[in-house]
């Protein structure tokens, strides 16, 4: 009951900020409640998902809080409104944000669906249905989370008052120093997912204890 208290005060805690750095901090509780429920299941599948979360998490966490230090040091701010207008001058920043999002979210092929889906398995191997509804409930806070802050980013127009108003808008990427290890975890995010079998098969399931 604990992880589940986590992952539902984390998940809906970070559905009332507007700013992004709280959000995403507040996710991280959430995001703990996921393992810490995964190794209490005591189940194959319920340990399988909560080690293979705990590397997903890191690179989810990592890209997430890259951006949002891009975004500070773009704009000086972070609250979500600061990303209005983002895609239309770095878009490749917000594609790999986008990765880490839906990432977050559970979407395949990124990693975060095929732990969230040995979690979810593991529970119900548990009997721990009530495990199983504060994952989904998260994981469509995570959607409403993330598509507003896409919403912002993506389609509504940047205001700018100190600069011309004019038609032209100037891609300015992040710095290469920001932007390269954000780019190479987005990438490893769909690599681990498409190769999730391969990594839970000949690594991890060593790591589950025998007769489970």
């Amino acid at each position: 009951w604990l992880a589940v208290a986590a992952i539902l005060f984390g998940s809906i805690l970070a559905l009332a900020q507007d700013d992004l750095k709280k959000m995403l901090t507040y996710l991280i509780v959430a995001e703990v409640g996921y393992m810490v429920g995964g190794f209490w299941l005591a189940t194959a599948n319920g340990i399988t998902g909560a080690i293979l979360h705990i590397v997903n998490d890191a690179l989810m966490t990592f890209c997430l809080f890259v951006f949002a230090g891009i975004v500070v040091y773009k704009t000086g701010g972070h609250k979500l409104s600061d990303l209005q207008g983002f895609y239309r001058k770095m878009p490749v920043t917000m594609a790999a944000f986008t990765v880490g999002a839906l990432s977050m979210i559970g979407v395949p092929p990124t990693a975060g669906f095929f732990s969230k889906w040995y979690l979810i398995l593991g529970a119900i191997d548990g009997g721990s249905y009530h495990y199983m509804a504060a994952l989904l409930i998260s994981s469509l806070v995570n959607a409403i989370l993330f598509f507003r802050v896409i919403e912002i980013a993506y389609f509504e127009p940047r205001v700018d008052h100190h600069a011309d108003h004019g038609p032209d808008i100037t891609i300015s990427e992040a710095p290469f120093s920001m932007l390269a290890p954000l780019l190479i975890v987005a990438i490893c995010l769909i690599i681990i997912g498409l190769y999730s079998g391969t990594i839970v098969t000949n690594i991890i399931q060593y790591s589950v204890p025998p007769g489970m």
